[in-house]
């Protein structure tokens, strides 16, 4: 469902790049140290943005190192932690949890429900400590599959289905915030479940998957303002909070970085919305 909250490398300068590359190498070394190398193989940029955005509402205190990257050991790299690589990490495991148990599900390979079992040790202790975010996901996916099963369900209930268990992801806390942040989450996530539709259009006709285009009569070239509706929204709530820090970077991912592969795979080119 997700991988495509990412930046337009093209439109930021240098220092919001490093910037960016920082936030990410963090995410994955905090990935490492925490829950080990197998939960390092689910780092996403999703949740690099996840992290930029939060420490912009809540702007924690931060811890910059720099260190030699075992992948890419020539040059030295910046890393950059709060409180919000934490938890970006544990919903990190999270999510990668429950998408292998899915594609366990609907694919039957046997590397997906391998991958399931050696992080679910992980899984349980995040569970412990965050039990309503993931309840949210679990109840969710549960319930989005017997939608899918459904091929008569409307495709707003799996869409808002996608929404729901987004909203919670986002709120790490109950706080003034919490409100704005479940509508940003919860019109995110309805938009990823769209885009990934959107993009998996000709496979799930191929294999005869459910997607919810198939209901609304569309075709993936038809979908932008379908797409920009839930995009919309999240950017409305976006803009009322007091986001300063990276807010030039944020705008980059949510107004033009989220439409690359949308605009690569259907038009063949890459489209500007900044």
């Amino acid at each position: 469902m997700f991988g495509y909250i990412e930046c337009n490398r093209a439109r930021l300068s240098k220092a919001e790049l490093e910037r960016y590359q920082s936030i990410y190498c963090g995410l994955c070394r905090n990935l490492k140290l925490r829950h080990g190398e197998m939960e390092r193989l689910s780092l996403s940029y999703d949740m690099t943005f996840a992290i930029l955005f939060l420490s912009s509402l809540y702007e924690p205190e931060e811890t910059v190192e720099s260190f030699r990257c075992s992948v890419h050991p020539l040059k030295v790299r910046m890393s950059v932690q709060n409180r919000f690589t934490d938890y970006a990490a544990d919903m990190t495991v999270v999510l990668a949890y429950f998408k292998a148990m899915d594609d366990w599900k609907d694919e039957k390979k046997s590397s997906k429900r391998w991958y399931a079992d050696k992080i679910r040790d992980a899984y349980r202790e995040v569970e412990k400590k965050y039990p309503r975010q993931c309840q949210a996901v679990a109840s969710s996916i549960q319930e989005l599959d017997l939608i899918e099963r459904d091929r008569d369900a409307h495709p707003d209930q799996a869409i808002n289905c996608s929404g729901r268990m987004l909203s919670e992801m986002f709120v790490v806390q109950e706080d003034f915030w919490s409100n704005s942040l479940r509508t940003f989450g919860y019109e995110l996530g309805r938009f990823i479940y769209l885009m990934d539709a959107t993009l998996d259009y000709k496979k799930d006709i191929r294999n005869r998957n459910y997607n919810p285009l198939f209901r609304m009569g569309k075709k993936p070239e038809e979908m932008e303002a379908s797409l920009s509706l839930p995009l919309g929204n999240a950017m409305e709530v976006f803009e009322r909070l007091p986001l300063v820090q990276d807010a030039h970077l944020l705008r980059n991912i949510l107004y033009g970085g989220v439409w690359q592969q949308y605009y690569a795979k259907l038009r063949g080119k890459e489209k500007d919305h900044d």
